[in-house]
């Protein structure tokens, strides 16, 4: 489905959006950044030692930000009162690879496997590890997920611990022979979600559609808001310490066909999708040779709106127990 851009559909849709995002361009503010990388771990996959890779005074700086900004928190906020994102290796590589290749440092988003470490696994039969996405300069694996852990927790240093650079193994999580943890859920409906997420580190995981998936992403914030925070603050950090002000990535890919790549100067010289309202194309040859790629990312944004008004239906009915007690 295509049309041209329209002003007056589009506009009442992107001033929601806009007055979304200016909330968060406000919150961005208010963020408490977290408490980073601890010092000690300075070797990879969460740090680079010096001389393993051009630019490593500038890439751990970084990555040690990026996991400040992760970890922050938003004082008397009910959404960011904990994280400002957590388990997000998808779009925290996709960024990292954006920002860093503004900084000439080439990097690679690698789909692969994570291997548990022996001491987690309660005996050989158990699952041996799972499908992960991480950021590899040159041959070094990179992980710089936040995962956020209860405030009571006490697994912190474990979580840093457990993470050597030989657990990343660049095997096809859809293709090893070793037994990898795929979830809990036994309804076909929430396999038939996990398939899908699978399907979606896979694709995306590629330079030439890392920032498509990004860019959908930015661009429904209110689906998302802690990544388009993400994204705020470490744009910020870019252009703060490196005086380097790259273009948005939703504006980028604004200008671009996200079939053949083709590069316009203004956005409205593409056509736009009207299922997404984000994709844009040279024509409708454009979008039939992506639409299998494409595809993907409107089922991503079906998955996520079911899932937070479910939440959000699971919410008020607590509430409304609360008040009648």
């Amino acid at each position: 489905r295509m049309e041209k851009k329209q002003n007056e559909p589009e506009e009442s849709s992107g001033t929601k959006n806009l007055q979304f995002s200016e909330v968060l361009y406000l919150l961005s503010k208010k963020v408490n950044l977290g408490y980073g990388i601890p010092d000690k771990y300075d070797y990879p996959p969460w740090r680079l030692q010096t001389g393993s890779a051009p630019c490593v005074d500038k890439i751990n700086p970084m990555l040690n930000y990026s996991i400040k900004v992760q970890s922050g928190v938003i004082p008397k906020s009910e959404e960011f009162s904990e994280f400002i994102l957590s388990n997000s290796s998808l779009a925290v590589a996709g960024m990292l690879q954006y920002l860093l290749g503004h900084l000439d440092v080439p990097s690679e988003i690698t789909f692969g496997v994570l291997k548990w470490a022996q001491d987690a696994r309660s005996s050989e039969d158990d699952f041996e590890g799972i499908p992960h996405i991480w950021l590899s300069i040159g041959d070094i694996p990179v992980d710089n997920t936040y995962v956020a852990f209860p405030p009571t927790a006490d697994n912190l240093e474990y979580f840093y611990e457990c993470k050597k650079v030989n657990s990343y193994l660049k095997e096809n999580p859809l293709e090893t022979k070793m037994r990898l943890f795929l979830g809990q859920e036994e309804d076909e409906e929430s396999k038939e979600v996990y398939r899908h997420n699978i399907k979606v580190l896979q694709t995306y995981s590629f330079k030439g559609h890392i920032l498509k998936y990004l860019a959908i992403s930015l661009l429904n914030p209110e689906l998302n808001p802690g990544l388009k925070l993400y994204s705020i603050l470490m744009l910020e950090y870019l252009k703060n310490n490196f005086s380097i002000s790259p273009p948005k990535v939703e504006d980028k890919m604004s200008k671009e066909c996200w079939s053949c790549k083709k590069e316009y100067t203004e956005s409205d010289q593409l056509r736009t999708c009207t299922g997404c309202k984000v994709a844009k194309y040279c024509d409708r040859d454009c979008q039939r040779q992506e639409w299998k790629v494409h595809k993907l990312l409107h089922q991503e944004l079906e998955f996520t709106k079911k899932l937070l008004l479910e939440n959000a239906a699971a919410d008020e009915a607590e509430q409304r127990e609360i008040e009648q007690l």
